[in-house]
């Protein structure tokens, strides 16, 4: 197995532990601002750290203006997913969310030249069935208009984001110090969304969930840029971003949300998906 795939897989399962707990941290009406200035606390203690033990920080002009826009489109893009939570259900905004791989990967074929192959289609059309069948299950669900639209708002500038974030491996200077700047910059965009809409108010449930959550991301991070830095995006991102099944195990295990017939072969279907983009014909 190949350092970019296994550098997915594991982003794959951080991502989707750390997007149940931020579920459940909706679930516990904890403020969205208080909740990203205590994660974003423990990320930047993390990788601050880890900067400083491997090779220390290096950055360049193209350090700064790739970190500050993947700052922008990462910030926009997990607010405007937090905020479909409030009212939506994890296992339906986040298989939304994570859709956003298709338009990613049809941009780096297309505009960044990656190579289109049987398996990589077969792969991408069996991890789209798997979102198929876990947004349209079986049962009755309670859905907001106004959450499916964000976490919808939320998928396209998360496409946006992942090009970013593929472009910027080609020219940063090291991939710690880039994330620790890329940090930084989100920091920034913290503090003015608490300024501009936080309450500063701190329920103890924030200092249990957030800094953990910041600790998922931080190693989450580190391995998805990895995996873009050695593999190609339309082949690693869709791996990544079928987070969603580990999300909603979890989710229907500690959040008591619903898991039919349906998400079973949808996680087949991204078993699948996984076999054939990484394992069979990985790069």
């Amino acid at each position: 197995m190949t350092t970019s795939i296994t550098t997915a897989l594991l982003a794959m399962i951080l991502i989707g532990s750390g997007d149940a707990i931020n579920k459940g941290a909706r679930q516990l009406g904890i403020p969205i601002g208080s909740y990203l200035i205590v994660q974003t606390i423990s990320y930047t203690i993390i990788v601050l750290a880890l900067t400083a033990l491997y090779g220390g920080i290096k950055w360049t002009n193209a350090d700064v203006v790739y970190s500050l826009l993947s700052a922008a489109f990462g910030f926009a893009a997990f607010s405007l997913m937090l905020h479909s939570l409030t009212h939506g259900e994890a296992g339906v905004n986040y298989t939304i969310f994570r859709s956003s791989f298709v338009l990613s990967a049809a941009v780096a074929i297309l505009l960044l030249h990656e190579r289109i192959s049987a398996h990589k289609v077969i792969g991408i059309v069996f991890a789209c069935l798997a979102i198929f069948l876990f947004f349209c299950r079986n049962g009755r669900t309670v859905r907001s208009t106004g959450s499916m639209i964000l976490a919808i708002g939320a998928m396209i500038v998360a496409a946006g984001f992942q090009i970013i974030l593929k472009v910027s491996t080609n020219v940063f200077s090291s991939t710690l110090s880039f994330i620790l700047l890329m940090n930084l910059f989100f920091a920034t965009f913290v503090i003015l969304y608490n300024i501009l809409f936080g309450t500063f108010k701190f329920p103890k449930q924030t200092f249990a969930l957030a800094p953990l959550n910041g600790i998922l991301m931080a190693f989450a991070t580190l391995c998805y840029v990895t995996a873009l830095k050695h593999g190609e995006l339309s082949t690693t991102v869709p791996i990544i971003q079928l987070s969603f099944i580990i999300t909603a195990m979890l989710s229907a295990k500690f959040l008591h949300e619903k898991f039919g017939m349906s998400k079973v072969i949808g996680i087949l279907c991204a078993a699948v998906a996984i076999a054939v983009l990484g394992f069979l014909r990985g790069r």
